[in-house]
Formats: C-alpha cells, sequence, structure tokens
C-alpha cells in the first residue's frame, strides 16, 4: 500500500518511533538512581535493546526501497549494512561501555543518514522532521549510561 508523499509525521511512525525510545529512558533512570546489581542489568538490557532497534531500522531503510523504486537501491542496502553491522559489534564486544558508545555512535549515524536520505527520497519523507528527535533520544541516554557505570 502507498502512502502519500507527505512530510506529516503519521501517528504510527510516532507511537512505533518514539515509544521503542521508553526502554533508554527507563535504563538511563535504572543506572543512575538504582542500586547494584540494577545499573549493570539495565546496561546489559539496554544493549541488547538498542541493537534490536538499530538492526530494525535497517531493515525499515531497505524495506523502503523495495517498496519505492525511486529509492537507490545501494545506498538503501549499504545503510542496511551499517545498521546491521555496528548492532552486530556491539553485541560481540567484550567492554559494555564500548558497546553503549558504539550504539550511541550508531543512532546518531542513523539519525543524519536517516534524515538526509528523507530530504533526497531515500527514505519516507517524514523521517527528515522524525529522526533527529527520535535517536537523539537513544544517542543521549547511550551515552547518559556509557558515562555513569
Amino acid at each position: 500500500m502507498d502512502r502519500p508523499d507527505t512530510r506529516a509525521t503519521p501517528i504510527d511512525s510516532i507511537l512505533f518511533g518514539y515509544g521503542p525510545m521508553l526502554p533508554f529512558i527507563a535504563a538511563t533512570i535504572a543506572c543512575m538512581a538504582l542500586p547494584a546489581p540494577w545499573p549493570g542489568i539495565a546496561m546489559w538490557l539496554v544493549t541488547i535493546w538498542g541493537a534490536m532497534i538499530l538492526t530494525f531500522v535497517g531493515g525499515v531503510r531497505r524495506g523502503f526501497g523495495f517498496g519505492d523504486h525511486s529509492a537507490s537501491t545501494a545506498v538503501e542496502i549499504a545503510t542496511m549494512l551499517l545498521y546491521f553491522c555496528t548492532a552486530g559489534v556491539a553485541l560481540l564486544l567484550p567492554w559494555p561501555r564500548a558497546s553503549l558508545l558504539l550504539l550511541a555512535g550508531g543512532f546518531a549515524i542513523a539519525a543524519i543518514l536517516d534524515t538526509r536520505a528523507a530530504r533526497s527520497g531515500d527514505a519516507p519523507a517524514h523521517f527528515a522532521a522524525l529522526r533527529i528527535p527520535q535517536f537523539g533520544i537513544a544517542t543521549l541516554c547511550l551515552i547518559a549510561i556509557g558515562v555513569s557505570v
């Protein structure tokens, strides 16, 4: 089903865009406000969550390329691989803080790349307004956790 080309952010993108950012906020609060062992548990869980979300976002970008023939297939594949590999490496690193900071970098890059892609037609147009505040939450929370524990 094709959506009209609009820059207005659909309600489902608001709900499913900002909803998954809530665990980042919860993990940040847990790391800063709860006694041991909760900060370590929250750090471990948010690493897994962040990797899952970043991988999902890569799939969204690739899926857009399948559905919109004007999107650049090469750009969509490269972007998907960047997000997927960043998430995978973050899960494999033996240093939790490095994993968090790598994911933070991945979300910051995704915010920039998806915003640019929306402006060039390689992502839904509403990503231009959605991605920086959405992924800004994840990025700031991951950095806060990474430097606090």
